[in-house]
């Protein structure tokens, strides 16, 4: 190998440096390092490794030369255990080896064709080997000491890419993660709002208005309007909150019963009382259970009594505990 000139070495760094710009692709950064290492240091033959997934073996990614046939294409790769031939000692030690001659090395590993002499370079990413760089020639002693400075300062180069691509990497599987996580809680609290304000009862609510209309009952079109406006808003506003204050979901809940009790007029009559809020001021319970419960009592029993049915509410607040009493009458049966 002829000497090559500090200029010289400085322009081949240079090149490598300036082709990996704009390359945000592990695997074509890759196929660009051995493409070089052919291209501007006139090798024979290129190929890097990556740890695989295990963490205990090399796996070949890019190759150039004889291990690659056409386009980014290798030739039988093949998967090396750390400890095993050159480029595995390489892995496991993270130390460069120059070796002069395979025929007496003992830990060469023949792929394609037997290759007389040998570099390995380890691809280093904080402290750890991520990788090796790896080329043979058919001439004994053909790789030297400024071979191996060259391909410690392109490890370096690539590393650093490698590096800044899966920083990239993680940050937007990161971001992924949190729109996924995201949508999730955008669907839970849609799920929430339909727990609250089913389809049925905003149906039955709107038909309600339209009967008020027809009827030209300005006065009770405009209440229940005004009750199922503030309904929505409170839902929409205290949807996010888990727990949420008692005198609240008393409030939302007279407002929902006399909703009902406009719809059903002389069926419908309710009672709701409560003890120990004054007690207890900041008392809270969770969210969206109270309206729902009252809700699935009331619809399934309307329809079974004949009239006059009623649900008595009675709210107990104690400092640990807030209880709640639901009762239903009407005439023919009490529960």
């Amino acid at each position: 190998m002829k000497e090559i000139s500090p200029k010289e070495i400085q322009e081949i760094l240079l090149h490598f440096s300036n082709s990996i710009q704009g390359i945000k692709d592990e695997n074509e950064l890759l196929w660009d390092l051995v493409h070089n290492c052919i291209s501007i240091l006139g090798l024979e033959d290129a190929v890097v490794y990556l740890v695989d997934e295990s963490g205990e073996r090399l796996e070949q990614k890019a190759a150039f030369g004889i291990k690659n046939p056409k386009e980014k294409e290798i030739l039988n790769p093949i998967k090396i255990s750390f400890g095993e031939g050159v480029t595995g000692k390489v892995a496991q030690n993270g130390i460069p080896i120059i070796i002069k001659d395979n025929s007496k090395n003992p830990d060469y590993i023949k792929d394609v064709k037997f290759m007389k002499s040998e570099i390995a370079v380890p691809l280093m990413l904080e402290g750890k080997v991520i990788g090796v760089i790896d080329s043979e020639n058919s001439q004994a002693a053909y790789f030297g000491q400024q071979h191996l400075q060259i391909f410690l300062a392109i490890a370096s180069i690539y590393s650093g890419q490698i590096s800044r691509i899966r920083a990239e990497r993680h940050s937007e599987k990161i971001l992924k993660e949190k729109l996924e996580i995201e949508k999730k809680a955008n669907n839970l609290q849609m799920q929430a709002i339909s727990a609250q304000l089913s389809p049925h009862f905003v149906f039955n609510s709107l038909n309600a208005v339209q009967h008020f209309i027809v009827l030209e009952d300005k006065t009770r079109s405009l209440k229940f309007l005004n009750l199922f406006g503030k309904l929505l808003r409170y839902f929409l506003t205290t949807i996010q909150q888990e727990q949420i204050e008692v005198n609240r979901e008393i409030q939302m809940l007279n407002w929902y019963l006399e909703i009902q009790s406009m719809r059903y007029r002389e069926k419908f009559k309710y009672k709701l009382d409560h003890k120990g809020l004054d007690d207890f001021p900041n008392a809270q319970i969770p969210g969206i259970i109270v309206q729902s419960l009252v809700e699935n009592l009331l619809e399934s029993h309307i329809y079974k009594s004949d009239g006059n049915l009623k649900i008595n509410i009675d709210f107990r607040i104690f400092k640990d505990e807030v209880l709640m009493n639901v009762a239903m009458e009407n005439p023919d049966n009490k529960s």
